[in-house]
């Protein structure tokens, strides 16, 4: 237990790291490659996804959450220590950036449970129980990139690279919470994972929405 425990954690913060690395360098780059960065590494998508994933092997409910919350939380760090690093922080103040680090920080341990506790479910509870985690899980991965389209709609602002960003996320999302159900040993109730993922994904947008209202930094 205390390998498997040490291992999982172990991973988390290696992708953490590379996700806050990513997600700081994205920011300082210019063009396609910024574009396919940031959608990588630098969006509630790639996000979730890293935490989701890297809950999903753990054998126990306690292991999943921790890997969860860790990947999201070394991300956190990683991001805002090299922003503070490389003085951007100086344009924001100091107490700005800190305290965008902590909103982010309390988002991601409590998404990171979220996560950590739904990808369990999904890989070992009965087929009811999974396939409602599964598509509330769907929600959360694609609710981000639903978010950003529905506003493009409203707004009637069908051009740019950011409606086209915002279905690749939403595309996302759903594939991969689709592959990670179709992963699981057992029964699959797919009527129930489509009904829920639906409702969910619905719910997740308008949370995103008021998330991204908070204004904490620049950054």
């Amino acid at each position: 237990m205390g390998e498997r425990w040490g291992a999982a954690v172990g991973w988390a913060l290696a992708v953490g790291g590379v996700l806050g690395f990513a997600s700081f360098a994205a920011d300082l780059l210019d063009g396609d490659l910024r574009t396919v960065l940031q959608l990588a590494a630098s969006t509630g998508f790639a996000w979730g996804y890293a935490a989701f994933v890297a809950a999903f092997p753990a054998r126990s409910m306690r292991t999943a959450v921790a890997a969860a919350v860790v990947v999201l939380a070394t991300a956190t760090v990683a991001y805002y220590a090299l922003n503070l690093a490389s003085d951007r922080w100086r344009a924001q103040g100091l107490l700005p950036v800190l305290t965008a680090m902590a909103y982010w920080l309390l988002l991601s341990v409590v998404g990171g449970t979220v996560l950590g506790a739904l990808a369990h479910l999904v890989r070992s509870d009965r087929p009811p129980v999974a396939a409602t985690a599964a598509g509330l899980a769907c929600g959360l991965l694609a609710g981000a990139g639903i978010q950003i389209v529905a506003d493009h709609f409203v707004t009637g602002d069908f051009g740019g690279m950011a409606l086209a960003e915002g279905f690749a996320q939403a595309f996302a999302g759903v594939a991969v919470t689709v592959w990670m159900f179709g992963r699981r040993r057992g029964p699959r109730a797919w009527p129930r994972f489509a009904v829920v993922a639906v409702v969910a994904c619905t719910a997740a947008a308008a949370a995103w929405d008021a998330v991204e209202s908070v204004q904490v930094a620049g950054f």
